[in-house]
């Protein structure tokens, strides 16, 4: 004889963290610019399970992104700060960054307008009503 314990409705809930595919979904229904696009999928494809791009990490430094976007490092650090101004990324702020000779972690995060519910349609939703 076996016992079960119910689950309860904190097990039943979706986890509300960083999930990769709705976060690449986002990004490809999102205004953003092309090597804005490109770097965030770059991102995405390195970033661990959690979305997170660790302190140091050579992944996230500017000088091996732009080898994989073919850009001038300077530009990918500009994008990178346009994705950070957009929420798209987050990382600590430059000036209180105290190892200054380690690059910042990147945490992939969604925008208050991405995140929003039916954020990844792209369609408006249907009324029910015949169009006019």
């Amino acid at each position: 004889m076996s016992t079960r314990t119910a689950p309860t409705p904190a097990v039943l809930a979706p986890p509300r963290g960083y999930d990769r595919d709705r976060w690449v979904n986002a990004v490809l229904a999102s205004s953003l610019q092309r090597n804005q696009r490109h770097l965030a999928m770059i991102l995405a494809h390195r970033a661990g399970a959690s979305g997170e791009l660790p302190a140091g990490g050579k992944l996230q430094e500017a000088g091996h992104l732009a080898g994989d976007m073919h850009l001038d490092p300077k530009r990918v650090r500009l994008v990178l700060t346009e994705l950070e101004t957009a929420g798209w990324i987050r990382r600590p702020d430059i000036h209180t960054w105290s190892p200054g000779y380690m690059v910042r972690p990147i945490s992939l995060v969604f925008p208050a307008a991405a995140d929003a519910p039916g954020a990844d349609r792209t369609e408006p939703a249907h009324t029910g009503q015949p169009a006019s």
